[in-house]
């Protein structure tokens, strides 16, 4: 029992933390666009990043050391190579390749160029919607109805932030 609560903490915290990382590196984007200082919010979303990293990698730990689910590292590490949900599966390894590729290219930022690291920053959507999905279809820890309010919410209101700092723009005749 021990792992199964070790997998299911892991798993929520690292998931927490993302999301607690998602929503202050778009507050940053917003507080850019006011011409506000960042660096400490920016500070804190590169190092709730690198904790997610920290727990999904016990995360996947735990999931090998689990003796009712028996997992492999082949199993854990390639998508689509275990016979245990597969779908879910696939999506929580993707997930962990597109958390190192962003952990890695945001530390090599200045070598690769601010532009190229943009890009690659841009699809942090997709990481999101992956792990979102994964622990709806694997867990059973998350409501979908709680998990769409906490998600959105926080996008509406981040939305608005940045709608009221537009130009206005005026019809003249």
């Amino acid at each position: 029992m021990f792992e199964w609560y070790m997998i299911r903490a892991t798993g929520l915290v690292a998931y927490l933390l993302l999301y607690l990382s998602v929503i202050i590196g778009l507050y940053s984007q917003v507080q850019k666009k006011r011409k506000q200082k960042v660096t400490a919010s920016l500070f804190l979303h590169e190092s709730l990043s690198n904790w997610t990293l920290y727990l999904v990698l016990g995360h996947v730990g735990f999931l090998l050391i689990d003796s009712y689910i028996s997992l492999q590292w082949l199993e854990v590490l390639i998508p689509f190579n275990t016979d245990y949900k597969p779908w879910p599966m696939a999506l929580g390894a993707l997930s962990l390749y597109f958390l190192i590729m962003t952990i890695v290219t945001s530390n090599a930022r200045k070598k690769i160029g601010y532009q190229k690291w943009r890009k690659l920053h841009a699809l942090n959507p997709v990481l999101y919607i992956f792990v979102t999905i994964h622990g709806l279809l694997i867990g059973t820890d998350i409501q979908a109805a709680v998990l769409a309010g906490v998600n959105i919410l926080p996008l509406i209101l981040l939305g608005g932030m940045l709608m009221r700092d537009r130009p206005k723009v005026g019809i003249t005749h």
